[in-house]
């Protein structure tokens, strides 16, 4: 027993002490300055050169406000932002010079990104300091529209010139517009503790990565005027826990891609989001629009989706398709955002549509699950299979409060709604109006339109407060044995 403790005291002082011999480059050795007037982007860069060189190790970004572009983050480096420590993306358009990427699509602007890494194993980012992006954005009116040219988008810019709200009103990006972290076709990447505040662009984005661990981070742009501010997202990646973390975005908050770049794509799957709060004035959570490859074996549990114009949203276009996905233990509270954000205050919605007549099929929706959700909504949760099919889903305890909107061009109807679906189970459901403030538009509690093998289960909801439709409507419906419902 003694020497099992003598063994086991001298293998903890050997580890501690591997652990402080860990080679540490504080980026001020090499020039770094802490002043947002004077680039440090040398210096950092020759930092984290020399630790890749050496080996590894962590390159140090101590306390203080450092400038800087785009630096290359090399394989078996660990980049820490100490406490109080920021990196300011340079806002003079001639430092990016030759600092762009492309993002998303082959045919996509290139854009700026304050950390880059392409084909690089066990990187890291760490600390509780900043990554401030810098973003600034202007107001402009677009032009009227004269036809309605997209369906997913085309419904709701027509229900704001029916009711004379203002659609025109937008706002775009002040070049540069950087992001925050874009890693590419990296393994073993872990993004831990740090804050992203203010991206121009996707703030975090990961393409192609296998084994991702992003815990415990802080991303916050405006969500009046954030266009294309993604908080994080994750593209054609494999591998993925995703936890404890605080997004508050103007674009979608948590977005899984599947982008196409140089004719080539990957598939999402193999993926876990616990224990995190979303927030955006498009989708909390939002699987698409870019769908080029599949979406499998996905988890999300444990979390709280507020002030979002969308909650949980599958847009699927480009021939990817979306199987076994599991929500569970999940808060939602969405609300109507100004006209040009995407979305309709929609607890769920799922959609396949294609983005062009050149692809056979949207892509196909099928076995998903939503478990123990409680959602307050300023409409409902829609599932509307359009070009292709959305089938074998299960709602389990789904308690939906249905709440006044907060804008003029009134688009809630039903508290669900099911068109073209296939084989769906709704177990222990209810929709719960507001009866003190109600809307005239409001219209079932439940509709189901072109549904084959429908599954009812103690679910239960009462008229609209106006009367004028029933609980429950069907149209075109069969139960499980192939009947027709009436």
């Amino acid at each position: 027993m003694k020497r099992f403790l003598v063994t086991l005291i001298a293998t903890y002082f050997l580890i501690n002490l591997s652990a402080a011999n860990k080679a540490v480059y504080n980026i001020m050795d090499y020039g770094a300055i802490a002043d947002t007037t004077i680039l440090s982007t040398n210096a950092i860069q020759k930092a984290i050169d020399e630790c890749a060189k050496n080996g590894g190790g962590v390159v140090w970004v101590p306390s203080g406000n450092y400038l800087t572009t785009s630096v290359v983050l090399r394989s078996n480096v660990n980049l820490h932002l100490d406490a109080g420590s920021a990196l300011y993306a340079s806002r003079r358009v001639s430092d990016y010079k030759n600092h762009k990427i492309k993002v998303g699509a082959s045919d996509a602007e290139a854009v700026e990104v304050i950390l880059i890494a392409l084909n690089e194993n066990n990187i890291s980012v760490t600390g509780t300091g900043k990554l401030h992006c810098q973003a600034v954005r202007e107001q402009f009116r677009r032009e009227p529209q004269l036809a309605i040219t997209d369906f997913v988008t085309g419904r709701e810019i027509d229900n704001a010139i029916k009711y004379g709200a203002d659609y025109r009103t937008k706002y775009r990006k002040v070049p540069p517009c950087p992001g925050a972290i874009n890693f590419t076709d990296c393994t073993n990447v872990h993004i831990k503790d740090v804050e992203v505040i203010e991206s121009s662009f996707w703030a975090v984005h990961l393409q192609w990565c296998d084994r991702v661990y992003v815990d415990g981070i802080h991303i916050q742009s405006s969500s009046v005027d954030g266009v294309n501010s993604d908080g994080l997202d994750i593209d054609g990646c494999s591998n993925v826990m995703i936890s404890n973390c605080v997004i508050n975005t103007g674009d979608d908050a948590l977005c899984l891609k599947t982008t196409r770049q140089n004719n080539e794509t990957r598939p999402c799957r193999w993926i876990t989001v616990n224990n995190c709060i979303l927030t955006s004035s498009s989708a909390a959570l939002k699987i698409g629009t870019e769908s080029h490859a599949d979406f499998e074996n996905i988890a999300v549990s444990n979390c709280i989706i507020n002030d979002a114009n969308r909650g949980l949203n599958m847009i699927i276009r480009d021939g990817g398709n979306v199987r076994n996905v599991l929500f569970t233990n999940i808060v939602i509270n969405t609300v109507r955002k100004a006209t040009f954000w995407w979305g309709n205050g929609d607890a769920v919605w799922l959609t396949t549509q294609k983005r062009s007549e050149n692809i056979p099929s949207a892509g196909v929706i099928e076995n998903i699950t939503f478990n123990h959700i409680i959602a307050h909504g300023q409409s409902g949760v829609r599932l509307e299979g359009f070009d292709s099919e959305i089938k074998n889903i299960r709602f389990n305890n789904f308690q939906l409060f249905m709440e006044p909107e907060n804008a003029i061009d009134k688009r809630a109807r039903n508290g669900f709604l099911f068109h073209k679906v296939n084989k769906l189970s709704m177990i222990d459901c209810e929709v719960i109006w507001n009866k003190e403030k109600t809307e005239t538009a409001w219209e079932s509690a439940y509709f189901f339109e072109n549904v084959d093998k429908l599954n009812l289960v103690r679910t239960i909801g009462e008229q609209a407060p106006n009367k004028k439709y029933p609980a429950f409507r069907f149209k075109k419906v069969s139960d499980m044995n192939g009947k027709p419902i009436k």
